[in-house]
């Protein structure tokens, strides 16, 4: 039985792929076909999967006689067949001999590293010519490792380190490290190589709340271009949020830094950063374009592990509807039905077992409510299907029933004419402020107003809680932090207005141009 292509040269489908790494795996055979060394990937077996054309070259074999061929036939070691993964480490670079079919022989460096694809393991094997240190094989390795993990069964903090190990051990790096932030700016995932003190250098990191801001060089970095830091060390040092991480890292000998943002669609989430060895001067052209290509495969791991948390998210919120929301209902209407049966048989409902069942349902009513609550935060694909004014009314009616606090919810009923990821902004931003209002105000009313005009849409959530004194660092920075950065993405405005013991009110305000009448409603799918 054939294993598991994991490329091809031609345009047939990739098998064992998911369509998320199509697009990759066809970027990475074209690059793997301009290389001057061999790429091969052979199954558990030793049978090669998938070769490049400069393997095909160096046997001179084509594609379809090499797959499900036996590496061992065309790789010698000593005169011997021999497989790389046998050796002690078969990451180590070690010589060996490709065996041609007209019985050339020609000695290359050989290693292989291990990984997954499609449950199934599998070895990228390496073949450089022995003549040189080719700088292509460096990016066709690394290209090759990260591509592959992408359909692997790893983490997502296992591959941001295999990629830091990659570019440490294939340039003048002395140490790398990958940064994901959240949406809160803060550091969400990060995976590093060479830091003499990772776990030390994390904890500084996080107990000082390190953003992208704060970095020098951060605001190339957030602007998406990528920045060379001569006196990087000293820059970190100086500044008071990285000082302590700074720190961490006297032991490491470097000087400078190179550090490359991660971005998807515009939007920088994170940052990749080379510490390079004192004296090393600036990497060069060939050592930056290496540094922003590992930089763009782990950004595409993050987006495509953020994808499946999506996707996961969503069979989460399926079947927790079909299974526990379900039961909980059927146990309301139990509840239900006994104290009815119990006044049809004139049973009072003051009594020890009148008392007790009017406190099942009261419980299986508010579990329920929480249920629904969490649902909706679990599936704000939702969205899609109600549109947003129906979606914060159906959010209101939940928090109403599980928080004991009256929120009135007034808009327009015929659905929005939004964008799906502005009305999600939107959605969001409204609910963090409600989420402030129920952690912090101690409000008994809650109004949220959302109007659309030609021109503009307005959403206001107030309340008549104990306020606070603008700037004065109240609880609930962070929410509004993470407000107001939402609302920048879409090109809104939110203030927020409050004084204490006089509730607070937050608005948001929106440019909206909504279609004239008649004109179809867009897909919100």
């Amino acid at each position: 039985m054939r294993s598991p292509a994991v490329a091809q040269v031609d345009d047939r489908p990739v098998d064992g792929l998911g369509s998320a790494a199509d697009l990759d795996v066809r970027s990475l055979t074209d690059a793997l076909a301009r290389v001057e060394d061999g790429v091969a990937v052979v199954d558990a077996r030793g049978r090669i999967a998938y070769a490049n054309p400069a393997v095909c070259r160096m046997t001179g074999l084509p594609l379809g006689l090499l797959r499900d061929r036996d590496l061992a036939e065309s790789l010698r070691e000593d005169g011997q067949p021999v497989l790389p993964w046998t050796r002690e480490d078969p990451a180590a670079p070690h010589r060996c001999t490709v065996l041609a079919q007209d019985g050339a022989a020609r000695e290359v460096v050989c290693s292989a590293f291990t990984t997954e694809v499609a449950g199934s393991p599998h070895w990228i094997v390496i073949l450089r010519g022995a003549a040189g240190d080719h700088p292509a094989v460096r990016t066709a390795l690394s290209l090759a490792q990260t591509t592959t993990k992408l359909v692997g069964a790893a983490t997502m903090q296992e591959v941001l380190r295999g990629i830091c190990r990659h570019a440490a051990g294939n340039s003048t790096a002395a140490a790398c490290w990958i940064v994901v932030f959240g949406e809160d700016r803060l550091l969400a995932t990060a995976g590093a190589c060479g830091f003499p003190r990772a776990g030390d250098s994390m904890t500084a990191w996080t107990s000082n709340a390190v953003t992208l801001d704060n970095l020098p060089g951060g605001a190339e970095v957030l602007a998406g271009r990528p920045i060379f830091l001569p006196d990087a060390r000293s820059a970190l040092l100086a500044a008071p949020a990285t000082t302590a991480f700074a720190i961490t890292l006297e032991e490491l000998d470097w000087q400078s830094g190179y550090y490359v943002p991660l971005s998807w669609e515009g939007e920088v989430f994170g940052v990749f950063a080379a510490y390079l060895p004192t004296g090393a001067g600036a990497p060069t052209e060939e050592e930056r374009s290496f540094y922003q290509g590992l930089a763009g495969q782990a950004a595409v791991a993050v987006t495509n592990a953020q994808l499946g948390a999506t996707l996961e998210r969503t069979r989460l919120a399926r079947e927790l509807h079909d299974s526990i929301s379900q039961a909980l209902f059927s146990m309301t209407l139990h509840a239900k039905a006994a104290q009815l049966a119990m006044a049809q048989a004139g049973l009072g409902t003051t009594g020890a077992l009148g008392r007790s069942v009017a406190r099942l349902v009261e419980l299986t009513r508010g579990t329920l409510a929480e249920m629904r609550s969490l649902l909706f935060e679990l599936r704000p694909g939702s969205l899609a299907e109600e549109g947003l004014v129906a979606a914060v009314r159906k959010q209101c009616a939940a928090l109403t029933a599980r928080e004991q606090v009256a929120i009135t919810v007034d808009g327009p009923e015929p659905r929005l004419h939004l964008a799906p990821e502005v009305e999600e902004h939107l959605y969001r931003v409204t609910s963090e402020a409600l989420n402030n209002v129920i952690k912090h105000a101690r409000a008994e009313q809650v109004s949220v107003d959302i109007s659309a005009t030609p021109g503009v849409l307005r959403i206001v959530v107030c309340d008549d809680g104990v306020g606070f004194e603008p700037g004065a660092g109240a609880a609930g920075h962070l929410g509004q932090s993470s407000m107001a950065d939402r609302a920048r993405m879409i090109g809104a405005e939110l203030t927020v207005a409050s004084r204490p013991r006089a509730g607070t009110t937050v608005t948001l305000t929106l440019a909206y141009d909504p279609p004239e009448q008649g004109d179809r409603v867009p897909d919100a799918g």
